[in-house]
């Protein structure tokens, strides 16, 4: 999340953690899940919000 959070794609994220995008995806996909919510930019924004509370 905190890639994510930073603008990363899941590619650049993939790089970073030595991952193929596509299990970055999933892994994405069940937080976003999890969370009820639907996209990036969702999840970014809690993840913004939790950080500054």
């Amino acid at each position: 999340m905190l890639w994510l959070t930073h603008g990363k794609s899941n590619k650049e994220i993939a790089e970073i953690l030595q991952l193929s995008p596509r299990t970055i995806n999933k892994h994405l996909e069940q937080i976003f899940e999890k969370l009820g919510i639907e996209n990036r930019t969702a999840a970014a924004t809690m993840s913004v919000r939790v950080l500054w509370d």
